[in-house]
């Protein structure tokens, strides 16, 4: 394996590591969005500040799938080059 390759394989390995950071906030912010969401259902009176909670979680969750799947795409390719490179010389 030469420099090259162990630099694409240590790039993937840190996308990788970014990519699931995100998705894992991405899930904990979904969680509680659903239990905001659950008790606005509940409240026959919901009020304004929960729903601005509720935009601000949504446009965090947003953009941390945005970020996990942009980087999946990065990593796809940088895969597909690496096999490339160790397959199709």
């Amino acid at each position: 394996m030469n420099d090259n390759d162990q630099t694409l394989t240590q790039r993937i390995k840190e996308l990788e590591g970014r990519a699931l950071k995100a998705r894992l906030e991405a899930m904990k912010i979904a969680a509680t969005l659903l239990a905001k969401e659950s008790s606005l259902l509940a409240e026959p009176r919901s009020n304004t500040i929960h729903k601005g909670d509720l935009a601000v979680l949504r446009a965090q969750y947003d953009r941390l799938a945005k970020t996990a799947d942009e980087a999946q795409a990065l990593i796809d390719k940088l895969q597909a080059e690496e096999h490339d490179r160790k397959y199709h010389r």
